[in-house]
């Protein structure tokens, strides 16, 4: 009997220790898979914007909201290392910023937003009159400084002994550019970057309009990216809600150091990639449309004149060009923009010079000057104001003059205000050369002034 109840003892031990062994491992600690940095096509420039943390798995947070300062983070450029400013963390189940909120949707990644305000914020670094790319991968350090707790007193993340570097970047808007090089038939190269839209089958039949972006001088260079990241120019076209309401092509080529959207060679490969592409896909000939700021405006009012049917429309800003030549495209719509105290292209004897001579061919200019610091919505009104005179006075011709002072950061950057406001690129899309309105010969001045902050 003592010999059974010993052995049934052996058992329950054996039994037990079998249990023990088969319970489950505990999970893993959720740990980071890898960590990128987003930038952001502002519209002073390109930015880093925040840094995406990815997570082997999704970010179990409960009641926890992660503190500001419970991450630092560092960004190297040019062998200088200086902190960011953090204005938001959350988790995503995307890598990417939210910007239609709430902010918060459960995921494996954390984003780290940071302040385009941080003098180290730039993704681009302009030397030697032009704008070069800053390579980031490795560029910034993130560490958790801070556990991050939950109402109840839980650790959900646990600070980190150590920083972690950025391994890549995620470039909204500016990934969506397909990269290519063209060579024309007499052998000349150019870069480009387009951009597709999405298929929309109510475009089946007359296809999509396509928009030609001219770039400045300081985007001048071989590295085919400079040309759409600098300023908001050609993202301007491409971003969601601009592609909700007006889909389409959007060309943004390079011009090399030494040459400009005048030089014949570079030009004529312009407009032979360009008519290549139209031919390639289903693009509306009717609804090509052409814009581009300092240099790209001064190409801008070069390349009408020798083409004054190809374009449905243009928007130059900065601009200068022959007024010689403004009678061969009085029946152009042009809406040009220019800061009146602009110090690099002068506005008297370049755009307002070119407006006059339109005038004097015939042209209906209809001219309007408002703040270039004013809020997007207010500017926007005083768009939609000079956009209803012109079309009260049968204008296709309108003129934006920026007062003094007002113009974001350099009084040359009259393209702050210009790609900023939504009236004026509805405006653009709304001209079709099956509607190119018959010769004018009346002008009409509708001045606005409205005085904004001075900085």
């Amino acid at each position: 009997m003592r010999f059974i109840v010993l052995a049934l003892f052996a058992l329950a031990g054996l039994v037990s220790a079998s249990s023990a062994s088969a319970a489950p491992a505990p999970a893993p600690p959720n740990t980071v898979v890898r960590t990128d940095v987003i930038t952001d096509t502002h519209p002073l420039g390109w930015k880093v914007s925040a840094v995406a943390i990815e997570y082997r798995s999704t970010i179990n947070l409960g009641t926890a909201v992660v503190p500001n300062a419970a991450f630092t983070v560092n960004a190297t450029a040019n062998g200088v290392t200086a902190p960011r400013t953090v204005v938001a963390v959350y988790t995503s189940n995307v890598a990417e910023v939210d910007t239609r909120g709430p902010k918060g949707t459960p995921g494996k990644y954390l984003i780290i937003e940071l302040s385009p305000d941080d003098r180290n914020s730039g993704a681009l670094v302009y030397a030697q009159g032009r704008n070069e790319p800053i390579p980031l991968t490795g560029a910034y350090s993130i560490r958790q400084t801070q556990d991050v707790v939950d109402s109840n007193g839980k650790v959900r993340l646990k600070a980190a002994p150590y920083a972690i570097t950025s391994q890549g970047q995620i470039n909204p808007i500016v990934d969506d550019f397909i990269s290519g090089t063209y060579t024309d038939t007499t052998g000349y190269a150019i870069n480009f970057r387009l951009y597709t839209p999405q298929a929309r089958p109510e475009y089946r039949k007359d296809g999509f309009p396509l928009v030609l972006f001219l770039h400045g001088g300081g985007e001048r260079g071989a590295n085919n990216i400079s040309q759409i990241t600098a300023n908001q120019g050609a993202a301007a076209f491409a971003t969601q809600d601009r592609q909700a309401s007006d889909p389409s092509y959007v060309l943004a080529a390079q011009v090399p150091v030494g040459s400009s959207w005048t030089t014949a060679a570079q030009q004529n490969a312009l407009m032979e990639l360009l008519d290549t592409i139209v031919a390639g896909n289903p693009i509306d000939k009717d609804r090509l449309y052409v814009t581009g700021m300092s240099m790209g405006g001064i190409g801008t009012f070069d390349l009408l004149p020798k083409y004054p049917t190809k374009f449905a429309g243009a928007l130059p800003i900065a601009a200068a060009g022959d007024v010689t030549k403004m009678p061969l495209i009085k029946n152009v719509p042009i809406w040009a923009t220019h800061s009146i105290d602009d110090p690099t292209v002068n506005y008297t004897t370049g755009t307002l010079a070119l407006m006059n001579a339109l005038d004097a061919a015939g042209a209906l200019v209809t001219r309007g000057q408002w703040a270039g610091n004013l809020p997007e919505l207010q500017a926007e009104a005083e768009a939609l104001r000079l956009y209803a005179q012109a079309e009260t006075n049968n204008s296709h011709t309108l003129l934006t003059a920026f007062t003094p002072g007002t113009t974001p950061v350099n009084a040359h950057w009259s393209w702050v205000p210009t790609y900023l406001n939504d009236v004026m690129l509805d405006w653009l899309f709304d001209q079709d050369l099956q509607d190119r309105p018959a010769p004018t010969t009346t002008s009409v001045t509708a001045t606005t002034q409205v005085v904004g902050i001075a900085g």
